[in-house]
């Protein structure tokens, strides 16, 4: 008997790769696709960083107004004197920082002094409510290099100290190498504000606002942390203020510092958000103020008893 084995059919099969040409045609897509993507990945991104720094703000705001409830209707201290802690140490205890602001003595100095053997090591505590995540530089300084007074734990805000206005009746300066410091502002030099004395109303004042400034010096910017400086710290010793500035310029504005004559304490509020700042007003309210603000309505804003209403 003849006996057939079955032979496997095996199918034939066809390999076929991608030509060069092909292979191009998907990397250009590809690499249209990513063009395409990624600006909407970064506004993305910009938007939930504006966000945190919107609600950092918010938490200011309502540590401003439980400042005043605790101290009968007082706002926190800005720059109370020379070498003295300013505003962002007074604003710990309503910020969930009780702990960090019992390790402080708010008439210890030392905080201020040139060398390393007097800092604080709470100098150095990163506070996220006193840093905009859109900075471009680091929450905390352990090197610098222009000057040790760069050290330690940042924050991107400053309070609003008014705007110069000496054709103003009752308007007073104090006078400093750093730039001159009016007392019409929600914040000033040696005062407390006190809710009763905005008689513009807490509503069209603001209170506090980001602040980012380097200096650019023959159109290179410097590296950061530039003019911002630790919470910690109040003024200089000379009435150069570390927690307050003075609206005199708009926002963003690009200056040389040098060049231009701004001196330190009217520098320019400004952020890395595209086209706006954002300010607490005292009344807890958070609002963006755009790059090409009228100026004199900006000004306007950061007094508290000029008798001029807010558009914003």
């Amino acid at each position: 008997m003849l006996c057939f084995t079955p032979q496997r059919q095996q199918a034939r099969t066809s390999h076929h790769g991608f030509t060069l040409v092909e292979l191009l045609v998907v990397i250009a897509i590809i690499g249209v696709l990513v063009a395409l993507l990624l600006p909407a990945v970064q506004a993305a991104r910009e938007s939930a960083r504006r966000t945190q720094c919107s609600n950092n703000l918010k938490q200011l705001g309502l540590a401003i107004q439980n400042h005043a409830s605790t101290y009968d209707g007082e706002l926190p201290p800005g720059n109370p004197g020379p070498f003295l802690q300013g505003l962002f140490t007074y604003l710990l205890p309503y910020i969930e920082q009780e702990a960090a602001f019992s390790q402080l003595d708010v008439d210890d100095t030392r905080v201020h002094h040139g060398t390393r053997e007097g800092r604080n090591p709470i100098r150095f505590l990163p506070v996220s409510a006193y840093y905009c995540p859109s900075f471009d530089g680091q929450p905390i300084y352990y090197a610098a290099t222009a000057g040790d007074y760069q050290l330690g734990a940042i924050t991107t805000y400053q309070g609003l100290c008014g705007k110069l206005a000496t054709e103003e009746a009752g308007v007073e300066l104090t006078s400093s190498v750093y730039g001159d410091l009016p007392d019409n502002g929600a914040f000033g030099w040696e005062f407390v504000r006190r809710m009763g004395e905005i008689t513009d109303g807490t509503s069209n004042s603001l209170a506090i606002g980001e602040f980012v400034h380097r200096d650019r010096i023959a159109g290179v910017y410097t590296d950061p942390p530039g003019n911002v400086r630790p919470w910690i710290l109040g003024d200089n010793g000379s009435i150069g203020t570390y927690a307050l500035k003075v609206a005199e310029l708009p926002p963003n504005i690009v200056i040389d510092r040098v060049a231009d004559g701004v001196p330190f304490n009217h520098l320019p509020m400004g952020s890395y958000h595209p086209g706006i700042t954002q300010f607490v007003k005292v009344d807890g309210s958070v609002h963006g103020i755009t790059d090409d603000v009228d100026l004199l309505a900006y000004q306007s804003m950061a007094t508290v008893n000029g008798e001029d209403i807010s558009s914003q």
